[in-house]
């Protein structure tokens, strides 16, 4: 409809230029105002192409980790060691991928203001201590972003009671707050103490419970969780990550309303987002980090698109 609207400008234009050099004195349209008049409209088909452009879908590949550790017996679908996570961001940045936070996702779509030419997003799931022994140092030296998704529950008994052991440790409130302060993480919400496969499966709503009952406990878990963040760790975060994915279709208005602008998914997909659409942030898909395949093998499924 845009580029209608330019191609009868360019028209109009090219009349209107004829008319003025009849009106300034000439009774024969000069070559001079047909150039004038398609300078003026190749400027109206320039502007057109840029905001073409700027409402582009872009691809947003998301890679979604856990926990790194160096015991190769401890190896498995949710586990990778450091030295595998350290060739997969040597892989991506060799392809032009530059790490991205959630935020410059949300002010990109709200505001306008410009992504890398290939963005990616880097998430580690639960907060485990490891993540900043081992990921922290290597992506604060090459200059990577992450969005490390804190549980609740495990930062409470890592804080009070833990012998901070990488090896099964997950983070302090106070180490949340360095992470958050260092400009190489910033910090999403995995629920308080909703991280589980009871009845409820993660946050999802359960068979027969009402819409109020559901709203109260969601508020009264991850709604906490965003008010002892901000006490203990000075941060209020504005993405959510689902535990193991499971989705109501109540949950999205609900997290909205908590404060959430970014919600990520565990599903393994492609994500597409543009300037103005809110909606593309509410289900960002992540492709889960396994051991045992290689890096090429991983990152070709992860940059299909």
């Amino acid at each position: 409809m845009f580029m209608f609207f330019c191609i009868r400008l360019k028209k109009f234009l090219i009349c209107l230029a004829g008319i003025l050099v009849l009106i300034m004195g000439g009774t024969v349209l000069t070559t001079k105002g047909f150039e004038q008049a398609a300078v003026a409209a190749d400027a109206a088909t320039d502007m057109s192409d840029t905001v073409k452009a700027a409402e582009k879908e872009i691809f947003v590949p998301s890679v979604m980790y856990h926990s790194l550790l160096k015991d190769p017996d401890r190896a498995g679908d949710y586990v990778v060691s450091p030295a595998v996570f350290e060739e997969d961001m040597r892989y991506l940045a060799e392809k032009g991928y530059e790490t991205v936070f959630a935020s410059d996702l949300i002010d990109f779509v709200e505001k306008g203001v410009p992504l890398p030419e290939k963005p990616v997003l880097v998430t580690f799931d639960d907060g485990y201590l490891n993540v900043m022994t081992y990921a922290y140092p290597y992506m604060k030296e090459n200059g990577l972003k992450g969005v490390m998704n804190v549980v609740g529950t495990y930062t409470d008994l890592s804080t009070e009671q833990d012998e901070h052991n990488p090896a099964y440790s997950s983070l302090t409130w106070q180490e949340i707050a360095e992470l958050s302060q260092s400009g190489v993480f910033e910090i999403g919400n995995h629920t308080y103490n909703m991280h589980s496969m009871t009845s409820r499966k993660g946050c999802k709503r359960i068979y027969g419970e009402s819409y109020e009952e559901y709203r109260k406990s969601m508020f009264d878990d991850i709604a906490m969780l965003q008010g002892l963040l901000s006490d203990k760790s000075g941060v209020t975060p504005v993405t959510f990550a689902y535990p193991f994915g499971f989705i109501s279709e109540d949950s999205v208005g609900i997290l909205q309303d908590i404060g959430f602008k970014a919600l990520l998914t565990c599903n393994e997909k492609p994500n597409y987002i543009s300037r103005g659409d809110t909606e593309c942030l509410l289900s960002i898909n992540r492709y889960n980090r396994p051991a045992g395949i290689s890096t090429e093998e991983f990152m070709e499924k992860l940059l299909k698109h």
